[in-house]
């Protein structure tokens, strides 16, 4: 039996879907590396220790959720084309862990701009 082609075509949009949400996120985590770099540079008048390094660890989470999007979208392409399925595992075990640590990082931010 072959497949409807018009079910294949919203399985396919809805793996693009997928892949923009990843794409968004990872884009949203680079811009507040950076913003939040610029932010505390300009509120403390210096360098705070932790700034860039923060910054440049919010900056690399959101550059891994866009590969991990990206990974994801392939594998999922070529199931939907194989008429395969298997459900995401290690790949939203990662993205929730960049998260938190996201968060953790977000919490820092927020304890040196009202530092200072």
């Amino acid at each position: 039996m072959e497949p409807d082609p018009d079910s294949r075509a919203r399985t396919h949009l809805a793996n693009e879907r997928t892949f923009l949400a990843w794409f968004r996120t990872g884009v949203t985590l680079v811009a507040l590396g950076l913003a939040a770099a610029a932010l505390l540079a300009q509120s403390t008048g210096g360098d705070p220790p932790l700034d860039r390094e923060l910054a440049a660890v919010s900056i690399l989470i959101g550059a891994f959720l866009v590969v991990v999007g990206a990974y994801r979208y392939v594998t999922g392409r070529d199931r939907i084309e194989a008429a395969v399925f298997r459900p995401a595992g290690r790949s939203i075990l990662a993205a929730s862990a960049a998260i938190l640590v996201t968060a953790v990082i977000a919490l820092l931010f927020v304890w040196l701009l009202s530092g200072s």
